[in-house]
């Protein structure tokens, strides 16, 4: 059972050389679920680019509370074995190169929304243009189609 976004804050070890690796695998959920959702997107699976929603607003969450804690313990942090900060780093870029593949694919979609959008609202302007459809002041048609036809003469003569 997940927990709610609001109450989760993952918590790093004491000992920094753990609170590393706690972190490279709070990188490998965010990682999996962007390349996930990347993925969606690619194929165009809007219902499970949705559904990954809740997930990589948790993944995001648990990364930024775990990304504040390790600034905010730099110093000890500076203390871990520099094989084991390669290693940090390293998942650190390539989880770097997947976000900024997740945000192109992003883009994409937006832009193509965009595209579609515009196109909807050209086709509902070029047929309102077409079908001549107006509204007078109280709310009726003004459509010269729905008008009476009469033969130009006075009928109350």
């Amino acid at each position: 059972m997940e927990q709610d976004t609001a109450t989760r804050t993952p918590v790093l070890s004491a000992d920094p050389h753990k609170a590393l690796q706690d972190m490279m695998q709070t990188i490998d959920t965010m990682r999996s679920v962007y390349e996930e959702e990347t993925q969606a997107l690619r194929v165009a699976d809007l219902k499970a680019f949705f559904a990954l929603q809740n997930k990589k607003i948790a993944a995001a969450t648990d990364y930024h509370a775990g990304i504040a804690e390790l600034i905010s313990r730099k110093e000890e942090i500076l203390d871990v074995h520099p094989d084991l900060k390669n290693i940090f780093n390293r998942k650190h870029s390539e989880f770097s190169a997947v976000a900024a593949d997740n945000l192109d694919a992003l883009t994409r979609m937006r832009r193509t929304v965009d595209r579609l959008s515009h196109r909807v609202m050209q086709a509902a302007r070029d047929a309102a243009v077409r079908d001549s459809v107006n509204y007078s002041a109280r709310g009726s048609m003004n459509n010269p189609r729905n008008r009476p036809i009469t033969m130009g003469l006075n009928e109350s003569a």
